[in-house]
């Protein structure tokens, strides 16, 4: 109440002719300052007072001018200005629309033996710098996805997950299995035959018997009991240093790998039971330099381990199958050979008995050693005949 005079109120006055009332109080907000390229229309959580209209700069923002609905499919990913306008008066809201992230990706395959390595392959468009993740049984690179298929464990269906990085990061799967490894199946007709006198395959200098790692894999059948019979002999002449596979009269499988040239340290061998003459089987011996362990593994079976004590081995004489290396025709093998093969490495459990399970389990043939990772430092492999 206002007064004019003294005791003469008069009413307010909010307004007069000619005179403009107060402003409106314009408010505009959002439910977030961000949103998504691949996001769900969203309309303001505020925009009053209503009948205003809503503008966006700069432009390229799908953005209804009379309900300010968001729509960031089909925008342009970028920083926007929305202003809400009612009589004049303005109010404004910065909105931010990020690149929706793709995380398409797939394998070769969704089958893998269990031997290798598996690379992914990420789509055209697909956000790089993400992590990929499976569950447990399945070796992966978490930033590349490559996956160590050796290391796995056999089995699945494995989902394999790529996650984006950033603000809108997304996410997909590949599900895949890991097999056993299976090997080439090849013909196995023939063998060699053996007198037991003086006969013997020359298969000349092989530089693997000389140091490091080394394997060899066989079939045999001999006939006759006695005296030692050298199978396998790269002894070198004059010194025993070298490897020599034999069988003693006490039908026990020697694996030895001779050692000094001047023979100041003996032979370290080891007996390995399971031979019986007059039956093929299947003989595997390996060496590791690294830990000096000598394994000998009979069809298929480890039999025996021992260590060795050090690794002095010479230049080797040639390779004999079927006689002592140096003096063929002594103790020299009686009965049938079959299958030589040498490796520069260690062989595994599981690589022994693929070759042993491929002739064992289908008769006339066995395995292609260059497939199913059997080839790798392969130096030797005389088929006997085949």
């Amino acid at each position: 109440m206002s007064y004019i005079g003294i005791g003469s109120p008069i009413p307010d006055l909010t307004s007069l002719p000619g005179q403009t009332g107060g402003e409106v109080e314009v408010t505009l907000d959002y439910p977030s300052s961000s949103a998504c390229g691949d996001a769900s229309p969203f309309l303001p959580s505020e925009a009053t007072p209503a009948g205003g209209v809503f503008s966006a700069s700069p432009a390229g923002l799908n953005l209804n001018t009379s309900t300010g609905e968001v729509t960031p499919v089909g925008s342009t990913p970028q920083t926007y200005t929305i202003s809400y306008t009612v009589s004049g008066i303005i109010s404004q809201f910065a909105l931010t629309i990020n690149v929706a992230q793709q995380s398409t990706f797939s394998y070769s395959s969704s089958s893998f033996q269990q031997i290798g390595t598996a690379t992914p392959t990420l789509a055209g468009g697909t956000t790089l710098g993400g992590s990929f993740s499976a569950p447990v049984g399945v070796s992966i690179n978490t930033s590349t996805g490559v996956i160590d298929l050796a290391a796995s464990t056999i089995g699945g269906p494995y989902t394999i997950t790529y996650t984006t990085p950033g603000p809108c990061a997304s996410a997909s799967t590949f599900t895949l299995s890991i097999t056993a490894v299976s090997v080439e199946l090849i013909p196995n007709n023939f063998a060699m035959e053996f007198d037991g006198i003086n006969q013997n395959v020359n298969c000349g200098t092989i530089p693997s018997f000389d140091d490091g790692d080394i394997s060899f894999s066989l079939w045999c059948k001999l006939t006759t009991t006695g005296a030692h019979q050298y199978i396998l002999s790269s002894t070198n002449t004059g010194s025993v240093a070298g490897i020599n596979i034999a069988m003693h009269p006490n039908t026990n499988l020697l694996f030895e790998r001779s050692q000094d040239v001047a023979n100041t340290q003996n032979s370290t061998g080891y007996s390995v039971p399971g031979f019986s003459f007059g039956s093929w089987h299947h003989l595997c011996g390996t060496y590791s330099a690294a830990s000096g362990e000598l394994k000998a593994y009979v069809n298929g079976v480890l039999k025996s381990t021992t260590t060795d004590i050090a690794d002095a081995r010479s230049a080797s004489t040639s390779l004999k199958i079927g006689g002592l290396s140096n003096y063929p025709t002594l103790y020299a093998s009686k009965g049938d050979i079959d299958e030589v093969a040498i490796w520069k490495r260690t062989l595994q459990l599981e690589d022994v008995q693929r070759i042993y399970n491929a002739t064992n389990d289908n008769p006339g043939k066995c395995a292609n050693l260059f497939t199913a990772g059997l080839g790798t430092d392969l130096v030797l492999w005389n088929r006997m005949g085949d």
